[in-house]
């Protein structure tokens, strides 16, 4: 993978959406009086009625809890993550592992609130995020819903590649993008809008999410989740999958499909749904859509 080419995925992962949408539509988000839970990893926001079914969302590099503030239903016990170095928050102090301390936080936080029969929803790095977290409490998971995701990003732009080739250009990318300037730094990241969203509204959003991101923790989720295959810790998760992956208008939907599904055959109960005329914020581009795949399995339809 050449440097140029290695950017372009760090902006292909990026999870950064926050088009607040239809209220009426979509239900209302409210923490009024509220302290967000925190923790050196994570902040949690809660939000709807506690009677209601548990839903926990973990968005992905680089975004805060606003991304999936829009679907947060009234009627549902919502709890919003936002990761540390993410969304203005202060990055841990460690940086590198990034990925696992930020599932067992998850982790202990559904423990520590007793909270059980969740739904997860994960987008990009987050839903590799919720997937180690079905994995580490499979007795509080219900359901877990991956958005455009798949245990090792490095295999979907790059068919065969191991962690081991991954390594070298890892550490690349760590210590380059840490070490760029902050305008050559943000230059960089928008090279890869267009794989974002499929509108100029929607990629100018993510631009700024990514400016309110660390740029050491970006550089360090980065590096980690190019250079591992987290599909062998898929083994434990008990929860039913569902994936939904953007079908790239570019890309016959059937190859689109084989990327991410071969990734998780034989180590999931998976269910696949592709959604036509989207990017990789699939909330973004098709948000009713996306809106009504949260709600069929959070309501059991």
């Amino acid at each position: 993978m050449k440097p140029v080419t290695a950017y372009r995925f760090a902006a292909f992962v990026l999870g950064v959406f926050s088009i607040f949408l239809s209220l009426q539509a979509f239900g209302v988000f409210r923490a009024e009086g509220a302290e967000p839970w925190r923790s050196d990893r994570i902040i949690v926001s809660q939000a709807g009625d506690a009677n209601g079914q548990t839903v926990v969302y973990v968005p992905g590099l680089a975004s805060p809890s606003e991304v999936f503030e829009p679907f947060a239903r009234s009627d549902w016990d919502n709890h919003l993550v936002t990761l540390a170095g993410f969304g203005g928050v202060e990055p841990p102090a460690e940086l590198e592992p990034f990925v696992g301390p930020a599932s067992q936080a998850i982790a202990e936080y559904l423990v520590a609130q007793s909270l059980e029969d969740v739904v997860l929803v994960g987008h990009s790095m987050g839903a590799q995020v919720a997937l180690l977290v079905a994995g580490q409490a499979p007795d509080r998971i219900s359901d877990v819903i991956v958005v455009d995701s798949a245990p090792f990003f490095a295999g979907l732009m790059q068919p065969g590649v191991t962690p081991e080739m991954m390594a070298p250009q890892a550490a690349a990318i760590r210590q380059q993008m840490s070490a760029m300037p902050r305008d050559a730094y943000l230059g960089m990241m928008a090279q890869g809008l267009r794989v974002q969203s499929m509108t100029e509204q929607g990629q100018s959003q993510v631009m700024a999410w990514i400016e309110q991101a660390d740029q050491r923790a970006v550089a360090a989720a980065t590096a980690e989740i190019m250079e591992t295959d987290f599909a062998p810790r898929l083994e434990v998760v008990q929860a039913p999958v569902t994936l939904l992956y953007a079908e790239f208008p570019e890309m016959a939907p059937s190859v689109i499909r084989q990327m991410f599904v071969s990734q998780y055959e034989g180590r999931v109960d998976l269910e696949a749904r592709g959604v036509a005329d989207s990017r990789h914020f699939i909330m973004l581009d098709q948000p009713e859509r996306f809106a009504d795949e949260i709600a069929r399995v959070v309501e059991g339809e």
